[in-house]
């Protein structure tokens, strides 16, 4: 009885062996794709669905080919998984992709389809590499351009504007949604964007010069390394503006004309700087000349001079003050190449008649201590000429030896020549001056100084 059971285990052992691989009991089987299908082999946009279908199969211990059942493989394009199924019980396996035509890498790029499979504890991994090429025909397409507004401003922002269309089987045309748009201005690229889901695109660029803008839509398609570029879902399309002209936006800060107030005939010094804005939102120095302008009542301008800037900008020019009124400066008549022209701000100066202290004296010198010391003067005026300013209060500061402030002393009033005069008693050694306060119509003036030594 015994052996009898001991011949049927014997039995069914080899008949077990028979179903699993042929190769050791701890090594996984050789695997290996075969019957490799793909339909179509040609697909577009109109028809973006595969399907795989094949077999993985082993050789077992009798030399005959088996089907790997219940495998998970992976159906491939390029290096991308795009879906897993499993074999049936005779190792067979279909499945259904339907290829992406969207975004900057579609999945409809013509390449290389193929399946693999990564093993288990009792079957060996395998690859079916390269399998079968896959082919694409793009659909033709057509692109429009315009701005939102013309690009005149290097730096400015604009929006570039079109629609992207795809041809029909019938003939017409539709819009694709979520496709890459790129502008150039030359050969540089500006901007990137994706059209919308009604074909529009909007893409918001810097203006970076003058130039021919363009854009279009990609003629090839990437795919992963180490694979070539390829056919994609469209046609690439392009289209083409005329060539524009933009100029750099300028500017001048800093602007001023001093000193203020100023005297009747005396000489301003009017200054500032004259930039530009680069693409990159840098400040450089602009290369136009700026003209110094006047008006005396902030409307109608009239040339003075012409202020040439430094290799920084900056410009500085003196010129005569006549009367009250307003300064800038302008870079119309001489804008820089390539440069639009720039006004700066107005500075008001007030223009007074020039007054001056002559004669200074404080008398006698020196002098003792207590004694009375005369303190005279004459203030004159510039109207026409020089002359004899009458009637006017001059106030008398001293200032001790080795002080840094004055003290008021007193005042004078002016002769009709002019004349001032004040008597103090000598108290200790110092300086003493004479102060004009001025009107709205005569400047202030401070004269020399004269020091007197108290014994």
């Amino acid at each position: 009885m015994f052996r009898t059971l001991g011949a049927v285990l014997a039995v069914g052992f080899v008949l077990a062996a028979a179903q699993v691989p042929a190769s050791a009991e701890d090594t996984p089987a050789p695997t290996r794709f075969s019957e490799f299908a793909i339909t179509p082999d040609t697909i577009d946009v109109d028809h973006p669905t595969v399907t795989y279908t094949g077999r993985l199969v082993f050789t077992d211990a009798a030399g005959a080919e088996e089907g790997v059942p219940g495998a998970t493989v992976c159906l491939r394009k390029d290096t991308g998984c795009l879906l897993r199924t499993n074999t049936g019980a005779d190792g067979r396996f279909t499945g259904s992709v339907t290829l992406s035509t969207e975004g900057d890498h579609p999945g409809m790029v013509e390449g290389n389809a193929f399946v693999s499979y990564s093993g288990s504890k009792d079957f060996h991994f395998a690859n079916l590499d390269p399998g079968i090429y896959l082919h694409v025909t793009p659909a033709a397409t057509r692109i429009t351009m315009a701005f939102e507004p013309v690009p005149s401003v290097i730096g400015d922002q604009v929006d570039v504007v079109g629609l992207f269309e795809r041809e029909k089987p019938d003939g017409g045309w539709i819009a694709v949604r979520n496709q890459p748009v790129r502008v150039y201005v030359g050969d540089t690229q500006v901007g990137l964007g994706l059209t919308a889901a009604d074909g529009r695109y909007r893409i918001t660029t810097t203006v970076p010069g003058s130039g021919s803008w363009h854009v279009e839509t990609p003629f090839i398609y990437p795919r992963p390394l180490p694979y070539a570029p390829g056919n994609g879902p469209y046609v690439g399309a392009r289209a083409d503006g005329d060539p524009v002209t933009a100029r750099y936006r300028t500017t001048i800060t800093g602007f001023n004309a001093s000193p203020e107030p100023v005297g009747r005939n005396a000489m301003i010094t009017v200054g500032g700087r004259v930039t530009r804005m680069s693409a990159n939102g840098a400040v450089e120095p602009a290369t136009g000349t700026p003209m110094v302008q006047f008006s005396t009542d902030g409307k109608k301008w009239a040339d003075v001079l012409a202020a040439r800037p430094d290799a920084e900008g900056y410009f500085t020019v003196t010129t005569p003050a006549v009367r009250d009124g307003y300064w800038r400066a302008d870079t119309s008549r001489a804008p820089g190449d390539g440069e639009l022209p720039a006004t700066s701000g107005a500075d008001y100066v007030d223009v007074r008649y020039r007054t001056a202290i002559s004669g200074f004296n404080a008398s006698p010198e020196p002098i003792a201590k207590g004694k009375r010391l005369t303190v005279a003067g004459t203030l004159k005026r510039d109207t026409t000429s020089w002359k004899a300013f009458s009637g006017q209060s001059v106030q008398i500061y001293f200032a001790a030896k080795g002080a840094t402030s004055w003290t008021y002393e007193g005042s004078a009033k002016t002769s009709p020549a002019g004349h001032f005069s004040h008597a103090f008693n000598a108290v200790k050694d110092g300086t003493w001056r004479a102060t004009y306060a001025g009107t709205t119509t005569y400047l202030a003036v401070t004269g020399t100084g004269d020091y007197v030594d108290v014994r």
